[in-house]
């Protein structure tokens, strides 16, 4: 008889973009989940997606049977990162086909920005990648005007204070310069709004054009503008470990050291304890004075003897 697989159920709900896994986990603690008609508070329960039925705030859990998908699309400008827009501006979804339409981008892009741009199904995927605790990476291309000297990309590097506070530190490479601009790379892990260009703004280098070249890994590799393909299933895998892998260091990282045990100073002999009870102060030894090994030189009237006994 086959074993039923079976998954945790905050990764059940994660997986149908629900919540993510933590925000999961504390829903099943405050009993809004139910498997089967049963309320459920212990975390760690498992539960079969086919079978059993997964309640949540009264509205029954809906798992799709496909396999996530993860689209990489190339953003480009002038495009809205959205669903639909009110104002009637194009949005990625109009270049991607109806079976596609279920999916959401994840994160954002600006509206001048182009550059790589993920889209899936997969909200727990969603989560690791958009939640600014797990520091997924993004890099980031952008010409601006004037020259960039050493200390600009030092400042940048440290961070800069913005109107929301300062950035945190960031990598950042002058590719090209020339009279009157220049093209720097910059790799960070927030993702405020329009970060880049008032990062650069700030030090006095406006953006001209901002195309973000990696998320989390994956790249362009030479796909054009408005077109997009599907990750392959490895591609995929590899792109959770990444960010899986960020999220233990960060929280390895932040765990608190275990406090150093201290040794117990040592104390005196009470006054009041007796001269019998006292241990006896042990005799000090002292050590032969240790004698200096001659340099390998040979005195002059040694050397004298010895040649008078190789003449003899």
């Amino acid at each position: 008889m086959p074993e039923i697989e079976t998954e945790r159920v905050s990764k059940l709900i994660a997986r149908a973009g629900l919540a993510s896994r933590r925000a999961a986990e504390d829903m099943i603690a405050a009993g809004r989940v139910a498997v089967n008609g049963h309320v459920i508070t212990e975390q760690g329960l498992k539960a079969d997606p086919l079978n059993d039925r997964i309640v949540v705030d009264g509205h029954p859990l809906r798992l799709s049977e496909k396999p996530d998908v993860v689209l990489l699309f190339h953003k480009p400008r002038l495009i809205m990162t959205t669903r639909d827009d009110p104002g009637g501006r194009r949005t990625v979804m109009d270049f991607l086909p109806r079976k596609w339409q279920s999916l959401h981008p994840v994160g954002r892009l600006d509206f001048d920005t182009s550059g790589v741009l993920l889209l899936t199904d997969d909200g727990e995927l969603t989560h690791l990648l958009t939640h600014p605790s797990h520091g997924a990476e993004k890099v980031y291309e952008a010409r601006v005007r004037g020259q960039v000297s050493p200390e600009t990309v030092e400042k940048l590097e440290r961070g800069v204070r913005l109107d929301d506070g300062p950035t945190a530190p960031c990598r950042v490479k002058v590719l090209a310069q020339r009279e009157k601009n220049a093209l720097v790379q910059l790799t960070l892990r927030e993702g405020r709004n329009r970060q880049v260009r008032r990062m650069l703004e700030a030090v006095g280098h406006p953006v001209n054009s901002l195309r973000r070249v990696s998320f989390a890994g994956v790249e362009l590799e030479g796909l054009p503008a408005g077109e997009y393909r599907v990750l392959l299933g490895g591609e995929v895998k590899a792109l959770r470990k990444r960010v899986e892998g960020k999220v233990k260091k960060i929280s390895n990282a932040t765990r608190p050291k275990p406090p150093r045990h201290r040794a117990e100073p040592k104390t005196e002999a009470k006054a009041s304890e007796s001269p019998e009870k006292r241990p006896a102060p042990r005799p000090k030894v002292s050590s032969p004075p240790t004698r200096r090994a001659a340099p390998n030189v040979e005195r002059p009237a040694r050397a004298k003897r010895i040649l008078k006994k190789w003449k003899g």
